[in-house]
């Protein structure tokens, strides 16, 4: 299957860390099996399908081709998630916890994917980071931004897994 990786970082990230199809680690061992760069019209795109599709609706607004400004709403984002996690975790019992993709399982995927996407997301600005995360790690960082506060898209790439 294919996804892809968002760069979102709270500062412009210059050209020399932007991310690339070589910044993450794959191949044996690894989450990603390849990555490959994207056309610049693709990646424009991609951005839109990030803002209107994968983030939680009317969270953001898209400025630009690759700045989005924060428009409120992570406790409200909180208050929904927090409730998916209570509804999942209510469906584990005694009977069903060890089965391979039971209710357990399900639980796991919503604390660690909240948005449900296949993308993960890069948020080092200076490219030391040799993995990509997936969507709680992004929403850790968003809802700490105070209302008005602009993120960067810097590079989006292609991965396979």
């Amino acid at each position: 299957m294919h996804a892809k990786v968002y760069q979102i970082t709270k500062q412009r990230v210059d050209e020399d860390n932007i991310l690339n199809e070589n910044t993450l680690e794959q191949g044996d061992s690894s989450y990603y099996d390849y990555c490959s760069n994207i056309s610049e019209e693709d990646r424009i795109e991609m951005i839109q399908v990030l803002v209107n599709e994968i983030l939680p609706k009317g969270m953001f607004t898209l400025i630009g081709t690759d700045e989005i400004v924060y428009n409120g709403g992570g406790i409200d984002w909180i208050h929904q998630w927090v409730k998916e996690i209570h509804e999942k975790a209510s469906k584990v019992t005694y009977e069903n916890v060890t089965d391979w993709i039971g209710p357990a399982y399900q639980l796991k995927k919503v604390l660690k994917n909240p948005l449900h996407t296949d993308s993960h997301f890069y948020l080092s600005e200076d490219t030391t980071q040799s993995y990509a995360e997936p969507s709680v790690e992004l929403m850790r960082m968003v809802c700490k931004l105070p209302k008005g506060a602009h993120l960067f898209i810097g590079g989006v790439i292609d991965f396979h897994f």
